[in-house]
């Protein structure tokens, strides 16, 4: 190791907690501080948390000079403002934010494992497959994602107030976008809204055309493309993947179009290029499945619940394209994720396993669906299974 490498190295986290408690006291908090390692996150005094995972992420992406820079940024966090009682005090800072779906359920997990975190009821509505709509407040000390209950207090509906954050939205400043090839164009407005931009219609339109495609792969980076032929999608595509790649805080792995005004799901005709995105989708989702299973660990083990949570793992076929397996195993009691396969497993009277065959997962739903109980509460999907298949109906014996 060099010396340049030591003195550019990342601290571990729990180093990075440190760094980030010391300076939110020079900024003058002197409230109770203590660092949940488990989950990554400050908690101060007894129902605020300071999650650190995208506060690690840019610390770590940064250059050495510009960390400082980087705690200044996130100091915000840190200072418990109040949001006005009156809706008229607070219109002005209400915004639309796009986020993972899984991003919801890590926060319905929050308060089943730590008694102290309120459980928030979300002013939400369904956006897309993978990705929600949500609302924030934010000024410069305070960003807070809103849950129904502050609406109910300004008595707006979620309709109203998502109305008024679309026209924030609009006059937030002017067109940013750079050009990165004839067809390909990426938003450089870098103020954590440029995902939220995919609402708008008129400004795609503008800037990529009528048969504009875009692609909001992070919090920070709006994607479009201004035409549909198959080089024009796998650049949208490998623009999105790097965006993932190097940003993190990824947003949604499915592609848009716009009809009448509003972005819906877009799905390429090209076999190749709607192979990439699946590939893409089930990498995304390859997370957001082990950071589920993470935690619904956890709140079995506080709630002494004895379920197997399985494990969604990818696999490269002969074509090189990815495909995803989970493994239902004999005399478990399991969570399945929804994988393309199943791997199944016997046991035996000494208790030692036996792999039985791999199947697709609409053969085994079509004959062993019954089965499988989907719990409607997770996501990505997880299906119940306390008894094992007879395998013979299955065609593996």
């Amino acid at each position: 190791m060099g010396i340049l490498d030591f003195f550019n190295r990342t601290p571990t986290p729990a180093k990075f907690a440190r760094i980030v408690m010391q300076a939110a006291r020079e900024r003058g908090v002197d409230g109770p501080m203590e660092f949940d390692a488990q989950n990554f996150r400050i908690v101060l005094g007894k129902n605020d948390v300071v999650n650190l995972h995208n506060f690690y992420h840019d610390y770590c992406q940064a250059p050495r000079a510009g960390r400082d820079e980087v705690v200044a940024k996130y100091s915000h966090l840190f200072v418990r403002s109040d949001i006005p009682d009156a809706f008229d005090a607070a219109r002005r800072n209400v915004l639309p934010v796009l986020r993972t779906r899984a991003f919801l359920q890590a926060a319905r997990f929050a308060p089943l494992l730590d008694a102290g975190v309120k459980e928030t009821r979300f002013a939400m509505a369904d956006f897309s497959d993978d990705t929600a709509l949500l609302l924030a407040y934010d000024t410069e000390h305070l960003t807070r994602v809103l849950g129904m209950e502050q609406l109910a207090t300004w008595g707006v509906s979620l309709e109203e107030a998502t109305a008024v954050a679309l026209d924030n939205l609009r006059d937030l400043a002017a067109e940013k976008f750079i050009q990165i090839s004839p067809t390909q164009f990426a938003s450089d407005w870098n103020d954590a809204y440029d995902s939220s931009r995919l609402l708008l219609a008129d400004l795609a339109h503008r800037v990529a055309g009528p048969r504009a495609v875009a692609m909001i792969p992070t919090r920070g980076r709006m994607l479009l493309s201004a035409a549909r032929g198959k080089a024009d999608l796998l650049a949208l595509l490998q623009n999105a993947k790097a965006a993932i790649d190097q940003e993190g805080r990824r947003v949604s792995t499915l592609m848009y179009e716009f009809v009448d005004g509003r972005p819906v799901p877009f799905r390429p005709e090209d076999e190749e290029v709607a192979c990439l995105l699946a590939d893409l989708q089930r990498i995304a989702l390859q997370e957001d499945y082990a950071e589920q299973k993470q935690l619904l660990e956890q709140v079995h083990e506080k709630q002494g619940v004895d379920v197997f949570v399985a494990t969604y793992m990818l696999y490269k076929g002969e074509d090189q394209g990815v495909f995803s397996v989970a493994t239902w195993t004999e005399d478990v009691d399991a969570l399945l994720p929804r994988a393309d396969k199943l791997a199944f497993v016997e046991m035996n009277d000494a208790g030692e396993t036996r792999s039985a065959g791999v199947l697709e997962w609409e053969r085994v739903e079509a004959a062993a669906g019954h089965l499988m109980q989907l719990d409607p509460e997770l996501y990505p999907p997880r299906y119940r299974v306390k008894q094992f298949p007879d395998l013979a109906s299955l065609g593996l014996q």
